[in-house]
């Protein structure tokens, strides 16, 4: 199987955190331990293929990044495996919302049992995430968790409130996947400082960053639906044909035509797209280079990111601005 290069510095986190990491994922494993048999088994299907991880993993690099006795504290561990259910009960809701089927290259939760078992699951992945939280001992992280959670709900409200609305601005756009999806990657950057007792500013600062990767990695995977290859394991054309209205779309509905604008809502407006209608609106990105747009779109998000990382002489401040690079590179 062919690697790309941004599977290559994912690669090199894991191995740069790869003590922890292994901690993380021994502590996953012993709570999803349950009296209830079907419970255990749901977890651990759910479980079976675990993703790159990027929460927890880039809360470890944080804490690494940051720390100077990284290896002394034992209580990111706790943290990065409360990102890590968090995120999971979150998949589980928004499958049954989408009423996705596959999740992580295998068949979701609902679609194998029923919803009721997918939003039941993610509860008790909650549920562990706030047991996990409580053994950090610090009322300081469990607080930028537990608001970040509810700002995570606030994010699948809107996104919902918004579903296949064709006139949302890049501005409503971006805070969508701000609550939905950055949110959480500031609370995993921020919380090692918090855990180390930094001031105010960096925590600040590590949140900035956080919610700044997350914009990026969320625009870049939305942008990959039509942009994508193979070798990045997203479906191509899955957002289009569901009628999610992302980036890409709100991108060309400004530099191109009155007509055109015209045909791409019609097709928004479908009850079903086809794939005839996705090489319409490829051919339309292509021609305004809506690939190119949305490059000069990330320039902020990476400007700033780079100037934070700058602050910081180490190895894994390295390796993030590797991550940044290659993450961005994917819609070349």
């Amino acid at each position: 199987m062919v690697t790309s290069s941004f599977d290559n510095i994912i690669h090199l986190i894991h191995k740069e955190i790869s003590i922890k990491l292994k901690k993380t994922n021994q502590i996953l494993d012993f709570y999803i331990e349950s009296e209830n048999p079907l419970i255990l088994k749901l977890s651990k299907y759910f479980f079976k293929k675990r993703g790159k991880q990027l929460r927890p993993v880039m809360s470890l690099l944080s804490s690494k990044m940051i720390n100077n006795n990284y290896s002394k504290i034992k209580n990111d561990i706790y943290m990065a495996a409360a990102l890590e259910f968090v995120h999971g009960a979150t998949l589980l809701h928004d499958d049954v919302i989408d009423q996705g089927e596959i999740r992580r290259g295998q068949k979701s939760i609902n679609s194998i049992w029923n919803n009721k078992y997918s939003v039941l699951l993610g509860d008790f992945m909650f549920s562990k995430s706030f047991q996990l939280m409580a053994k950090s001992e610090s009322i300081k992280s469990m607080e930028a968790m537990s608001l970040v959670s509810s700002k995570i709900s606030e994010g699948e409200f809107l996104q919902l409130t918004n579903e296949k609305n064709i006139k949302l601005t890049a501005k409503e756009y971006i805070q969508i996947i701000s609550l939905k999806t950055a949110e959480l990657f500031g609370a995993a950057m921020k919380i090692p400082a918090i855990l180390g007792n930094h001031d105010n500013q960096i925590i600040k600062r590590l949140n900035t960053l956080g919610i700044n990767f997350g914009i990026i990695f969320q625009i870049i995977d939305d942008s990959l639906d039509y942009f994508g290859q193979k070798e990045f394991g997203k479906k191509i054309g899955k957002d289009f044909i569901e009628g999610k209205v992302t980036l890409p779309i709100i991108l060309l509905l400004k530099k191109s035509k009155i007509e055109e604008n015209t045909l791409v809502c019609s097709i928004f407006d479908k009850k079903k797209r086809s794939n005839k209608d996705l090489k319409f609106i490829s051919s339309l990105l292509s021609k305004y280079e809506i690939k190119k747009e949305i490059i000069k779109f990330l320039e902020k998000y990476r400007s700033n990111s780079l100037q934070i990382l700058n602050l910081y002489k180490n190895n894994q401040s390295k390796l993030m601005k590797k991550l940044l690079e290659e993450s961005i590179s994917r819609t070349y």
